[in-house]
């Protein structure tokens, strides 16, 4: 018994390390957002920083190389459709949004149907 709880542990303290791993240090809006009881899965994570840098799992890529990675992830799942795959777009709330529109037109492009855009929920007393 007790083997098996130290697996468990050792389980989730890696997930949770491979999850801040997708995560570039971006300054993300500020909105409500949708709230959802268990949140879902995202796949692929797309972070835009604020000059505009693309990171996918903690490597910096051109739009090139975001296509190409879209690319391998639809052919992973070929019983899927470009519109069921999982993608996360966390863009830094200063970044240029010419950069957002790049890679959601790509993204339209290859028939991915829908992505996620990650918020932050507004902190009590913040201004707004």
């Amino acid at each position: 018994m007790i083997d098996v709880v130290f697996l468990l542990i050792i389980f989730f303290m890696t997930t949770a390390q491979f999850s801040r791993l997708t995560r570039a240090d971006v300054d993300l809006p500020q909105e409500r957002g949708e709230q959802r009881q268990t949140p879902e899965e995202a796949g692929i994570v797309i972070n835009i920083t604020r000059n505009g840098e693309l990171i996918v799992s903690n490597r910096s890529v051109d739009l090139r190389e975001l296509e190409a990675i879209v690319r391998a992830q639809i052919r992973r799942a070929p019983r899927l459709s470009p519109l069921d795959l999982k993608l996360m777009i966390r863009a830094d709330r200063n970044a240029e949004a010419a950069r957002l529109n790049q890679v959601v037109t790509m993204l339209t492009s290859l028939g991915v149907g829908s992505a996620r855009l990650a918020t932050e929920v507004p902190r009590m007393g913040s201004g707004r």
